[in-house]
């Protein structure tokens, strides 16, 4: 790891460390889990999916490392598109926290800041993770996800209306499919390049937590709005990041933050 690697590692920590902090003080514990109702749950729940999860991909993690894609890769092209990736990923925070609230505005925002944007001006490739060598790489990510997955719907059944199946898809496309190949296929996958493993890994989970901040920061106040998703989306990112960084399967991640935004419960149902 390099000094800029171990910087931005502390630095990542020092903000998982105030925001725990500040969620224990001020004794909001029970972080909303859904941008549908106001419903909550205590944090150690919603942590256990996730703990068990990290201890499962540690346990079941390849012998053999991903080969680096950027390997030969001018190193300041690849900071220049990481860092460009970085500044969208905060642009799409603000923007949506400050803007009017609508699923319109919502995904033209998400759209313009996270493909069109990054495909035409950073020049990032839209099929450049399908390169990952798969060979080997199903099996224990695939059993990973079912440790995750099976714990969320022991522990936190879901209860409430089905969506309807287009509703789902075009949650699937536009949250679990955009989201991950931008945080952590482009933009996680080029700080690992530069600067490790778990400098990457943070940082881009605590981007990918702050755009919750908008809809289920929980109304305290935007402080405690942000320490409360870096505690929930901040936690789940730093699992879902390791899954890509050690298991390098894109479809295995797809798959788990899919079934998270739309429980398997709620797929019978629509069906």
């Amino acid at each position: 790891m390099t000094k800029t690697g171990r910087t931005v590692l502390l630095g990542g920590i020092a903000v998982y460390a105030a925001a725990l902090l500040g969620v224990f003080l001020s004794g909001h514990t029970a972080l909303r889990y859904t941008a549908d109702h106001d419903g909550t749950r205590p944090l150690w729940l919603m942590w256990t999916p996730v703990v068990a999860g990290l201890v499962a991909a540690m346990l079941l993690a390849p012998k053999k490392p991903a080969a680096d894609p950027f390997t030969g890769t001018e190193p300041r092209r690849i900071a220049w598109q990481a860092w460009a990736l970085a500044g969208l990923a905060a642009a799409f925070a603000v923007g949506y926290y400050l803007s009017p609230r609508g699923d319109l505005w919502f995904l033209g925002l998400k759209l313009a800041l996270l493909l069109v944007i990054p495909l035409a001006v950073v020049r990032v490739g839209w099929r450049e993770w399908s390169t990952v060598d798969l060979q080997g790489r199903w099996l224990r990510p695939i059993a990973v996800v079912t440790v995750y997955i099976g714990l969320i719907t022991v522990l936190m059944p879901w209860s409430g209306p089905s969506a309807p199946i287009v509703v789902m898809v075009t949650v699937f496309l536009a949250n679990s499919l955009l989201e991950e190949v931008f945080y952590r296929f482009w933009l996680q996958t080029r700080l690992e390049s530069l600067y490790g493993r778990w400098p990457a890994i943070i940082v881009s989970a605590l981007l990918w937590a702050a755009w919750h901040v908008a809809i289920q920061g929980g109304g305290n106040g935007l402080p405690l709005d942000l320490a409360s998703v870096v505690a929930n989306q901040g936690v789940t990112g730093i699992f879902l990041g390791y899954l890509w960084s050690r298991h390098r399967n894109p479809w295995a991640l797809i798959l788990a933050h899919g079934l998270v935004n739309a429980p398997i419960a709620m797929i019978i149902a629509a069906v």
